[in-house]
């Protein structure tokens, strides 16, 4: 199963110029990084006030949270009251806009919350939610957001789109096969998850990798894979940014972890990692494969 599946996850990498030539490309052109930016305040500003009656919904639209179809009422999102932080990046070509936002819930408890809105015509028709609000949620890195993800790159140091999206597709083929491209790494990139820095760290309490970086960290012999369903939501050049989606296996294990992962390249090495990993049992699908 994990060699078919690295299969056709390398073959992903040459799809992707296709896929960013393609995708919704006329119908999500009618918003531009402006429109979408715009888009999730006015979304983030209805949540706070409980009025998700005047988000700009399409017909059908398709709303999960934590994999879950849920009416967006029903959010976990309801329940915050404060927006602590907040990542925010938009692609016009995908017609995505995508936040990570470190919150407070009127209970004063933390979380973290990656959302992706989907936008053709002006109309929301996808809303993907990834809400951890779980015990290990470390507000320490989260607030303020760290700049390095909104700097700008040089144009004379930005890599493609394509290339981008290219180094992304490999490094989720890397938690298939945990052969990844050491040239696709800056040796200090740091991974952090939900605001816990896994690489660099002994003592991550997230996982027992060492004091290692996020090319090491994927070496040889590991407890998950294969990654399923990979999705590049989120490419832009001038900020270096890919944002991607997979289903992360472990083994035989009846769990699953929901990945969300905003990505920052600089002069075409991996940098930065700010992913929302979700661990649950249930977990089959995103309900978001294209």
């Amino acid at each position: 199963m994990i060699g078919e599946i690295a299969m056709r996850i390398s073959s992903l990498t040459f799809a992707a110029t296709a896929l960013f030539a393609s995708s919704n490309a006329a119908s999500a052109a009618t918003c531009d990084r402006a429109c979408l930016l715009e888009q999730a305040r006015q979304f983030n500003a209805n949540m706070l006030a409980h009025t998700t009656e005047k988000i700009p919904l399409a017909a059908n639209a398709d709303t999960r949270e934590n994999t879950k179809a849920i009416a967006l009422g029903d959010s976990k999102w309801i329940g915050v009251t404060k927006i602590l932080s907040e990542g925010v990046y938009a692609d016009p070509i995908l017609g995505n806009v995508i936040e990570h936002v470190a919150a407070e819930t009127a209970a004063g408890k933390t979380v973290y919350i990656g959302t992706r809105l989907k936008l053709v015509d002006k109309k929301i028709k996808e809303i993907e939610i990834n809400f951890d609000d779980g015990p290990r949620v470390n507000m320490k890195n989260l607030v303020p957001y760290d700049p390095i993800f909104n700097t700008i790159v040089p144009p004379d140091e930005r890599s493609p789109r394509e290339e981008l999206a290219r180094i992304i597709t490999s490094y989720f083929k890397g938690l298939t096969d945990h052969n990844p491209i050491q040239t696709d790494y800056d040796p200090r990139c740091d991974r952090y998850h939900s605001g816990n820095r896994v690489t660099h760290n002994p003592r991550n309490g997230v996982e027992e990798g060492g004091d290692v970086g996020c090319y090491e960290s994927n070496l040889g012999p590991k407890p998950w894979g294969p990654a399923t369903e990979v999705r590049i939501g989120l490419v832009d050049p001038e900020r270096g940014i890919v944002i991607g989606y997979a289903i992360l296996y472990y083994g035989n294990s009846e769990r699953r972890m929901q990945i969300n992962e905003v990505f920052k390249i600089l002069n075409g090495r991996l940098r930065m990692v700010d992913n929302i990993g979700l661990m649950e049992e249930g977990i089959t699908t995103s309900g978001f494969t294209e």
